[in-house]
Formats: C-alpha cells, structure tokens, sequence
C-alpha cells in the first residue's frame, strides 16, 4: 500500500463522521477534548491535542467552547476536565438537536386536528373523590389517583373514544362517586 493512499480503515473512519438523516452517528474514536484548570481558575483547551484556544481564558468560558465544539463536530464529543489539583472529570456530550428545517416548520404548520399524525384530545373533570383514590375511566383506558381536594382530572384521545362516542365514565373505586361526562365528540 502506497503511503499516499489512505488505508481501507482510515476511510472507513472517516465514512462514519459524515451528516446523515438527522441520525446521530458516532464516530469509531470519539474527538477528545481535554481541559485543564490552572492555579487561577483559568482554561487551555485542546481538541484531539490540537489547542482550542491561543492561550488561558476565564473558566467561564467552558460552557460555550464546549458548546461550540459539539456544534462544529457534531458528534458526540469526549470531555475530560483537570483540576489544577489533580482532580479529573470525563463525560460522553453529545450535540445539540440540530435546528427544525425551515420547509419542515411550514410543512407542520399546516396540520389539523384531523391529521392521523395529531392526536385530538378531551378533558373529562370531576368532583366529589375521596384524596387520594384511584378514579376509573371507563370503557377502563386507565386509572389515576385524585389531588388533595379529591378532584381528578384524565386527558383522552379521541382515538380512546371506541365507535365514536361521546361519553365517558368516571368512577371513584373507594367512594363510588360516579360522574358521566359527556359532549366528548
């Protein structure tokens, strides 16, 4: 193999750092980014033992050089901080969530509530529960416990609602406190 052709693995390395669809790809060696902490609380910072900044800056600093470099990479990054004490800290950062595509955003802008994607939801509310009792939602979709005045309160997809109905029942499992709310749908 010729010194001036890449190997198979080094290709291969570098196939792994290239933007996908939206995926997180991590990379086969995570870049390393090494800070260290002097007597005056001030950073160096080297990336892959390249230095990151020309010379110290306030510890302040930290958060948006980390920042940056996760952007710029956007990979997850190895971070490893050095107390002037000899105290080390590593962590696995990954990067922000990229920002929504702007044609994306005008897409899901036109949505409606009867779009398949977009559950559509109702509110059933009642009073008069024991604080603290498990209140039935029946056809029973689920269970949940009432607040401290013995109110409770479910959030229910229309999709819940079987064969369209409007109604629904709550019932207090302790109090048999019974409510039929109803106008769901």
């Amino acid at each position: 193999m010729s010194e001036l052709a890449p190997s198979r693995r080094s290709r291969r390395n570098r196939a792994t750092t290239r933007e996908t669809d939206g995926d997180l790809v991590v990379p086969i060696t995570l870049p390393h980014l090494v800070v260290r902490v002097d007597a005056d609380d001030q950073i160096s910072v080297t990336l892959d033992g390249a230095p990151v900044t020309g010379e110290p800056v306030g510890r302040h600093a930290l958060g948006g050089l980390i920042d940056e470099v996760l952007r710029r990479r956007k990979v997850p990054v190895r971070v490893e901080i050095v107390e002037h004490s000899g105290t080390t800290y590593t962590d696995v950062l990954t990067p922000p969530v990229p920002e929504p595509d702007p044609e994306l955003a005008s897409e899901t802008a036109g949505m409606t509530a009867q779009d398949p994607r977009l559950p559509v939801l109702f509110e059933a509310v009642g009073e008069g529960f024991v604080p603290g009792e498990d209140v039935a939602l029946a056809v029973i979709i689920r269970h949940s416990s009432s607040d401290g005045y013995g109110r409770v309160r479910h959030v229910i997809e229309d999709r819940e609602l079987q064969g369209g109905g409007s109604e629904v029942l709550l019932f207090g499992r302790i109090s048999g406190t019974t409510h039929i709310v109803g106008g769901l749908g």
